[in-house]
C-alpha cells in the first residue's frame, strides 16, 4: 500500500521515513490541486481515473459524496472526468481542522480509508510527481 521511495528527497515523502502515506499522498496531491490550471488538473486526473478500475472509482465517488464537508453532491463514477472534477473540488474545498476533507477523508477512520483507495491516492501522487518531472506543469 506505501510506496517505497528511491530518493530521499521526494516531496511527497514529508516525514523524510523513506515511504510515502496515504496521508502524505493526500497532502501531495492537495498542494498540487490547488496550484494547477483546470486543463491540467483535467488531464491529469481524467487520465488516472480513465485506468483505474471501475470498483475503485466507484468506491472514490462513493466516498467524495458521503463526506459532509465536501461541495460535491454527486458524481457519475463512470465519467472518468465528471469524477475527476469532483475529485478536484474535494481537494479545493476549505480547510477544516488543519485538512482539506480530502485528506480527512483519506485518514485513519476517513470514509477513503480502503486500503484499495488508499492505494490509488498514492499512485496519483506518484502519476503527479512524474508529470512535474517531466516538466509538464
Amino acid at each position: 500500500m506505501h510506496q517505497r521511495m528511491s530518493q530521499a528527497a521526494d516531496p511527497r515523502d514529508t516525514n523524510g521515513d523513506g515511504v510515502v502515506s496515504p496521508e502524505e499522498a493526500a497532502a501531495y496531491v492537495h498542494s498540487y490541486l490547488q496550484q494547477a490550471s483546470p486543463e491540467e488538473r483535467s488531464q491529469v486526473l481524467g487520465g488516472y481515473f480513465q485506468n483505474m478500475p471501475q470498483e475503485q472509482r466507484q468506491q472514490i465517488g462513493n466516498a467524495i459524496v458521503q463526506d459532509p464537508n465536501n461541495p460535491v453532491q454527486s458524481v457519475n463514477a463512470n465519467d472518468p472526468a465528471e469524477l475527476a472534477n469532483a475529485y478536484s473540488q474535494a481537494a479545493q474545498a476549505p480547510v477544516q481542522n488543519g485538512k482539506s476533507p480530502l485528506e480527512s477523508a483519506f485518514g485513519q477512520g476517513g470514509m477513503l480509508s480502503s486500503p484499495l483507495v488508499k492505494a490509488g491516492l498514492v499512485g496519483l501522487a506518484g502519476v503527479i510527481g512524474s508529470q512535474l518531472l517531466r516538466g509538464n506543469r
